[in-house]
């Protein structure tokens, strides 16, 4: 099997400097060919609503993605500790240290030992911008309310809460006095004016599901970013 780690490629969209760290979407089994056997995805209850609409459904016609996707999963399920080992290694050891690193570009937070893990990752490496999407609010918030109160949590990890139509509101206006979260906003329409939640800025990349190669996250940087414009960003559905 495969050695399990960061992809340091970036992509069309993210863009040059930036790292990328992804496990298994969805919720079904997903059949790993090079492996002999099946992995089921890391999304969990989380998948509802989005699940037929995600974006790295489509790029699971690749195999290498799929598989760097499974070994990923597995490292995380079966020896973190290991695996953090590993990723600490690749950023200290980088000559050229990412300015970013996207947790779970594909992918869900499934513990609070992952999530920990992750925090502390970005406390040794403080050079670098660490951010994740999540719809895992009752496995991450908790974490991130008592690190907070304690002055514990790493001023360079941003926590973006997937906000899905009324999922996710609730819980982001009881933690967005803290200057890590933020709320990363579904926008297909729903009328989110009945709730104490506005639109501070938009998502760029997309108009509706059209990318624009001209804008990547290493340039935009939103989502990462401490401006109290950026704080509440809407996407379209791509």
């Amino acid at each position: 099997m495969g050695k399990p780690g960061f992809d340091k490629k970036g992509n069309i969209k993210l863009g040059a400097n930036m790292w990328t760290f992804s496990k298994l979407y969805g919720n079904e089994e997903h059949k790993i060919d090079r492996l002999g056997l099946s992995v089921v995805g890391t999304c969990g209850k989380y998948c509802e609503g989005c699940k037929h609409d995600c974006y790295v459904r489509r790029s699971y016609r690749y195999g290498s993605v799929i598989y760097k996707h499974a070994i990923n999963t597995i490292a995380m399920r079966t020896n973190k500790a290991d695996l953090f080992s590993r990723l600490n290694a690749q950023l200290t050891r980088a000559k050229n240290k990412p300015e970013i690193v996207r947790i779970n570009q594909a992918g869900e937070i499934e513990t609070a030992e992952e999530f920990r893990n992750w925090a502390e990752l970005a406390r040794l490496h403080n050079y670098t911008q660490f951010y994740v999407y999540t719809k895992a609010l009752d496995i991450v918030l908790p974490i991130v309310r008592s690190m907070w109160n304690a002055g514990s949590l790493p001023e360079n990890i941003t926590i973006l809460i997937s906000i899905w139509h009324d999922y996710g509101v609730d819980e982001f206006i009881a933690c967005r006095h803290i200057p890590n979260i933020k709320a990363f906003v579904y926008n297909d329409g729903f009328d989110y004016g009945y709730y104490d939640i506005k639109a501070t800025t938009k998502c760029n990349a997309y108009n509706g599901r059209i990318l624009n190669h001209h804008i990547t996250c290493d340039k935009c940087r939103k989502c990462f970013s401490r401006r109290p414009k950026d704080k509440v960003i809407f996407c379209d559905s791509h």
